[in-house]
């Protein structure tokens, strides 16, 4: 059975293939970021599904912001809708589960600068997710009549050399001002900063780096959420920044677990 396709069909395409993974909340919330509550858009996803335009099956791990019992389902574009938006074939494996879990704390991110935005922290957001490159997305935005251009990393390898390289070079491109470095857990980002501390001490570029955990983030969004500088010292990323953040009202962002 064929379906004539419309222009929300193609935006789910054109997501996916940015993406590469996403989950339904994910399309659901980025298709209506400017809308006044997220689209339904469940039952057009199954057809899609169901008429080989999109492939999806179950999360295999747990997810720590995950919190339903179910695994969530992962949506990636089919052979057919590549052929449509013009999507190369991805020469990863999309269906690893770690592969899939970075890209999903990936999309995680974009929605908490949307979340921000809809609440009137922040204005025009502009998202870049990075196929390849130094950071895994750029993101602008506006904060109190200051444009502020960010660079981010999420998870990076603790290995010095490639860190920093990837830090060096995308703090010299033009669109970076800042680039965040989000970790999944404490343990994770404490080794970050002791390594780019130990290696760039000298650098001016170190107070241009931020790091944060995706807990914290959940937790607080993106203006109020605790960042730290490099010497594990609390980062003053705005300057009007409120020590004291606040839970905001988001399903995806996790009761606080341990990691």
């Amino acid at each position: 059975m064929a379906i004539q396709l419309n222009d929300r069909d193609h935006l789910i395409f054109s997501l996916i293939d940015e993406h590469k993974v996403l989950l339904e909340k994910h399309i659901s919330f980025f298709i209506s970021a400017g809308d006044a509550k997220p689209v339904l858009i469940r039952d057009r996803l199954r057809k899609l599904f169901y008429l080989d335009y999109l492939l999806c099956e179950r999360h295999r791990d747990t997810l720590p912001w995950w919190t339903t019992p179910t695994k969530p389902l992962v949506y990636t574009l089919s052979h057919m809708s590549r052929g449509i938006v013009g999507a190369a074939e991805s020469e990863l494996d999309l269906t690893d589960a770690d592969i899939q879990r970075h890209f999903l704390e990936v999309a995680n991110l974009r929605m908490l600068f949307l979340v921000d935005e809809k609440e009137g922290k922040i204005s025009d957001v502009t998202w870049k997710t990075c196929a390849s490159g130094n950071v895994d997305a750029k993101v602008s935005f506006t904060r109190n009549g200051l444009k502020h251009k960010v660079g981010i990393i999420n998870h990076p390898s603790a290995d010095h050399e490639t860190l920093l390289n990837k830090l060096e070079s995308a703090l010299a491109e033009e669109d970076v001002d800042t680039v965040f470095v989000v970790s999944r857990d404490e343990a994770h980002q404490t080794a970050l900063q002791k390594c780019v501390h130990t290696h760039m001490k000298e650098s001016l570029l170190t107070g241009r780096i931020a790091f944060a955990t995706h807990q914290e983030m959940y937790k607080s969004g993106v203006v109020k959420c605790r960042f730290q500088n490099v010497e594990m010292r609390p980062a003053a990323v705005f300057v009007d920044m409120i020590t004291e953040a606040k839970t905001c009202s988001f399903n995806l962002r996790p009761q606080i677990a341990t990691a």
